[in-house]
């Protein structure tokens, strides 16, 4: 039995009748990939372990818990070269998707929430590509009245997904641990903005500190590597650094003193990555 470039096996003149067979059931079964490629495959387990039929299909997801979608070996079943399949999670539940042994998945991201998918890739003997094919907020700025409406929204979000919301005016971006802020007013006493370079500005205002007392200032957010701080104390309607002293200062936070006289509050900024 030989194969076509794109896998479709056929019948060679040195095949024996004994085989034929064999040979039959593969044609059958290539058929039926073809026949069946638009269709859908429904899955409601919390485990499943992708088939050849799969190929050329949708298979859908559909569980309130976590699941896993497994990627058998070459070893295991015989996947033709090129072979594409889709999955899609339409459950409550995150997928993961999760090779076997000896078996290598590339691209991002392997967990799926709500809405998310994507297309496996044969690139070669038990290696695949992973392609998503975006989420529910990936690449979209989406709108939330607050954090708590976003949170129930997306209970697992992925980096790079965007939203804003609407009781504070700003843009967030996930990074894969937290939203950070990336763009918006800030109506607050301290806050931070994250550049797209990555390179984050804090700023605030300090309490009232009587004259040559030191005070800790603790950052909004921890700097991953600290640059700079500036420091600005209330003098009349102006603010100036004429005065003030920065004692001390690390990722997280800083100290700072003033010899003004009065007691005094302070404006501050840091800048860092």
């Amino acid at each position: 039995m030989a194969t076509t470039a794109a896998g479709t096996p056929y019948v060679e003149s040195t095949d024996l009748a004994s085989s034929y067979p064999a040979v039959s059931l593969g044609l059958a079964n290539r058929v039926d990939q073809v026949m069946q490629a638009p269709t859908q495959n429904a899955i409601t387990s919390t485990g499943y372990t992708a088939v050849l039929l799969d190929a050329g299909k949708t298979v859908t997801r559909s569980n309130a818990a976590a699941s896993t979608h497994t990627i058998p070996a070459q070893a295991t079943l015989a996947w033709a070269a090129n072979t594409q399949l889709n999955i899609l999670n339409i459950g409550a539940g995150t997928v993961t998707i999760t090779p076997a042994a000896t078996v290598t998945i590339n691209g991002t991201p392997l967990t799926l929430t709500t809405s998310q998918g994507g297309s496996l890739v044969r690139t070669a003997s038990n290696t695949w590509t992973f392609i998503p094919i975006g989420g529910l907020t990936t690449g979209l700025v989406v709108p939330y009245a607050n954090a708590s409406a976003r949170t129930a929204a997306i209970p697992s979000p992925v980096e790079g997904d965007m939203s804003s919301l609407a009781n504070d005016d700003k843009v967030y971006r996930y990074n894969g641990t937290l939203w950070v802020a990336v763009a918006g007013a800030d109506t607050t006493a301290s806050g931070y903005t994250v550049l797209a370079t990555g390179l984050i500005m804090q700023y605030g205002q300090t309490g009232n500190v009587a004259s040559l007392t030191n005070q800790t200032v603790t950052f909004p957010i921890a700097f991953n590597s600290f640059g700079a701080v500036t420091v600005t104390v209330s003098a009349g309607s102006a603010f100036t650094s004429k005065g003030t002293s920065l004692n001390s200062w690390s990722n997280i936070n800083f100290a700072w003193s003033h010899n003004v006289g009065a007691t005094t509050n302070a404006n501050w900024i840091a800048v860092g990555r």
